[in-house]
């Protein structure tokens, strides 16, 4: 089989042997359509972090002497910049590959071919690439960063959502490339859409659209020389079958007059779902990744476009029937008809292609200039289902939302070496218009423009980062900062950051989605939102052992959020059609702190453990009805631990196996909006159905992994939520023990012991 697909595959592609050089007519037209585009499209950036100089390691899917099959969440932080991935691996002699090896001349590759630097700056949750987990989303990587919250919603694309020490959801803003990839409407950010197994590790770090915190990916480079193909593939229990399918390729090719190097990279992504309720299935989506790269000394050029199609479920939350308690909805086979409008639907169809070109394009300046544009088409419509089911969902009438968004972004970012000072400069804009909408209010344009600046240097042992910048909406200006400071003093390291950022309302919550979204009252103002947070850590490590305690706190003035509405009486569904956009009249303040604890989490062998444990107190919320609302969306304790044994089988099977578990204390949790697909603050005193043993925790989950290395495949296995206990003998009956149904999300139940296996194959030549 591994022979089959090493030999045919590439046959089938197309792929030519690497380094032979491009003459064809073909080739040369598409290198000079895309300078061609380039000229002609405006032209989005990509922000680089500049606290190390030195060039990261190569990319390789190949595992380092330090095991990163780990993906411990709570291990110590790495340096505040995001490692290149690479996928090379040895030639057959035992040396690494690379583009100027032996017998490559001057004149037939570029000596250094200028590279786009990584858009991805600040730290990364985890320590290896997204395509080397057993994670099925962005957001699932995103949960293994220190203080975070997931709101689990179960089911697989679904837009489960990431909370980061105390912030909503919606404070987070999504970069790709250095262009935004957030829904323009909801305001929230589209992890749902990207295919992770082309990504590389994201990072968190300030916000470029002056959003609270900034989530930073990028495309994979392939920088190797060999050709590769990447297979990733994942199936669970539920009916879910999954692959991406990524190829690249590079070739010698002489344009101009001057020797350079063209990369070919695409890539497939495809899933579906029947899901575990009627109304939670992944219809379809498709993902279409595509690059055109070409490389001189001097400069470099790239074209790339990624287009998405998702259709998926909305249905209103799972409810049993009338009488029976609510342990039933996990009965097994699956409850029938406990799905509360599950005809409802959402659908999006969104493209973005993108243009990059960078070198010597300012005079008088040494370091390279960067530009880039993207031009976005996005379609969101949703469907309302007629109010099939049980009763407490969309109205009866079956009635489909349909808005259809273009939009334009673009940029310019210069670095210059001051002395010690490492300056990035840029300015970025973006527009967004209606071409089609019968959603009432939705019309006209939006545009928002940034501007920003970005300082790194060291002061002894000191490293220092500070970035600043002005932002300007049709509504509002504001500006944004923040520094962050890191000291080691021998097995300690000191941390210090402080940042401030402001609020940009979406354009749901400004102009309101008739009959199930009522806009904010009044314009915002420069001061609308104005988020201010410190951090402070220290991390001790001696030997096999590392413990680390961070404290942090934050004040929103003019918290913006959705706000549930009461639901009518005798609703048994946690789940409402309107929400209200409200701001709070005094500011939320919250403070928490994090402790985490390692013992030989980085070991090759042996046994290992890690866990984190955050506690959050919201200190404003006796001040009004909307604080003590918005204060029980989290819990007041909440983390996660794991406990393994990395070992060697036969030789060729390098095996972790561990147990993951989390838990959190009694909240309210927030509701899930399905027109919408934003998590908003559910009423008070109904924050679940009324009944007895419903309460949104204390509760938790435990999780049996496995994750081999075979001869450069990875496999995994995976049981979540194992702690389901069976039924007396002869009973065909299967139900949580914790409570009657676990979930973090009211009433949208995680599955009751899923079983996932998946496979990620890198296959060279």
């Amino acid at each position: 089989m591994r022979q089959w697909f090493g030999d045919a595959l590439p046959r089938l592609l197309a792929s030519p042997r690497p380094l032979v050089p491009v003459r064809s007519a073909l080739a040369r037209l598409a290198v000079t359509g895309m300078v061609v585009v380039l000229l002609v499209v405006p032209v989005s950036y990509g922000q680089v972090d500049t606290t190390e100089t030195p060039t990261p390691p190569p990319d390789t899917t190949t595992a380092p002497a330090a095991d990163t099959t780990a993906l411990d969440s709570t291990a110590a932080p790495r340096p505040d910049t995001a490692r290149a991935d690479t996928t090379e691996r040895p030639t057959a002699n035992g040396e690494s590959s690379s583009r100027s090896g032996p017998g490559a001349g001057r004149d037939e590759l570029p000596d250094t071919p200028r590279s786009f630097p990584d858009p991805v700056y600040g730290r990364s949750p985890v320590d290896s690439l997204p395509a080397l987990t057993p994670h099925a989303g962005l957001e699932h990587v995103l949960a293994r960063q220190s203080g975070s919250f997931l709101y689990d919603l179960g089911s697989v694309g679904w837009p489960h959502g990431w909370s980061p020490r105390g912030l909503g959801p919606h404070r987070s803003g999504l970069w790709l490339d250095g262009h935004p990839y957030d829904s323009p409407l909801t305001g929230r950010a589209r992890f749902d859409l990207l295919p992770t197994a082309f990504l590389q590790r994201p990072g968190l770090g300030p916000d470029p659209g002056g959003s609270a915190v900034g989530v930073h990916t990028a495309w994979r480079d392939y920088d190797q020389v060999r050709p590769i193909t990447e297979l990733r593939f994942r199936r669970d229990g539920n009916g879910l079958q999954s692959i991406e399918v990524g190829h690249s390729q590079q070739h010698r090719l002489s344009l101009f007059g001057g020797a350079g190097l063209f990369q070919l990279t695409f890539g497939y992504g495809g899933r579906a779902t029947d899901g575990i309720y009627d109304g939670s299935d992944l219809r379809r989506e498709r993902r279409f990744w595509g690059r055109l790269r070409y490389q001189r000394d001097d400069w470099a050029i790239e074209l790339s476009d990624l287009s998405s199609r998702h259709r998926i479920g909305a249905h209103s939350g799972v409810v049993p029937p009338e009488g029976a308690p609510f342990g039933t909805v996990y009965v097994l086979p699956t409850c029938e008809n406990c799905s509360v409008n599950p005809g409802a639907r959402r659908n999006t169809f969104r493209n973005d292609l993108t243009a990059r070109v960078r070198g010597p394009l300012l005079p008088g300046t040494a370091a390279p200039t960067e530009l880039s544009a993207t031009w976005t088409s996005n379609t969101f419509d949703f469907e309302t289902g007629g109010g099939a089911g049980n009763s407490g969902g969309a109205s009866g009438v079956d009635t489909t939302w349909t808005t259809r968004l273009q939009g334009g972004h673009s940029s310019l970012r210069q670095s210059l070496q001051v002395g010690p000072h490492t300056l990035t400069l840029g300015a970025r804009g973006s527009l967004w218009g209606v071409a089609r909408s019968n959603v009432s209010g939705v019309e006209g344009t939006r545009w928002r423009a940034h501007a920003f600046a970005r300082d790194s240097l060291r002061l002894g042992r000191t490293n220092l980062v500070l970035d600043g910048g002005w932002h300007v909406t049709a509504d509002q200006q504001y500006p944004s900062a923040a520094v962050r400071a890191e000291r080691s003093l021998g097995p300690v390291r000191l941390t210090a950051a402080a940042t401030m950022a402001g609020q940009r309302p979406s354009w749901y919550e400004t102009t309101g989605f008739e009959g199930l979204v009522r806009p904010l009252p009044g314009a915002p103002s420069s001061s609308f939102g104005r988020v201010v947070e410190g951090r402070t850590g220290v991390n001790f490590s001696r030997g096999t052992v590392d413990v680390g305690i961070e404290g942090f706190a934050h004040q929103i003035r003019d918290a913006l959020d959705l706000y549930a509405v009461d639901p009518p009486a005798g609703q048994r569904v946690a789940s409402t059609d309107t929400v209200d956009a409200r701001r709070t009249a005094t500011p939320v303040r919250r403070v928490g702190a994090t402790v985490t604890l390692g013992w030989r989490r980085d070991a090759d062998r042996g046994l290992y453990l890690s866990g984190r444990a955050t506690t959050l107190t919201t200190l404003s919320d006796g001040e009004s009805p909307l604080q003590a609302r918005l204060a029980d969306t989290l819990p007041q304790v909440y983390g996660r631990g794991r406990i393994g044994a990395r070992f060697v089988v036969f030789v060729d099977l390098v095996t972790d196996l561990y147990v993951e578990a989390r838990g959190w204390t009694a909240m309210s949790s927030r509701w899930f909006h399905p027109p919408t697909g934003r998590l908003v603050v559910p009423p008070s005193g109904t924050s679940i159905p009324a009944r007895p043993g419903t309460a949104v925790g204390p509760n938790g989950t435990v999780d049996i992994h496995a994750d081999i290395k075979l001869r450069g495949a990875t496999l995994f296995f995976a049981l979540e939520n194992a702690q389901v206990s069976f039924a007396a003998p002869g009973s065909t009956e299967k139900q949580a023990t914790l409570q009657p149904g676990t979930f973090t999300v009211p009433v949208y139940p995680l599955p009751a012991r899923q079983f996932r296996f998946g496979v990620h194959w890198p296959i060279f030549d």
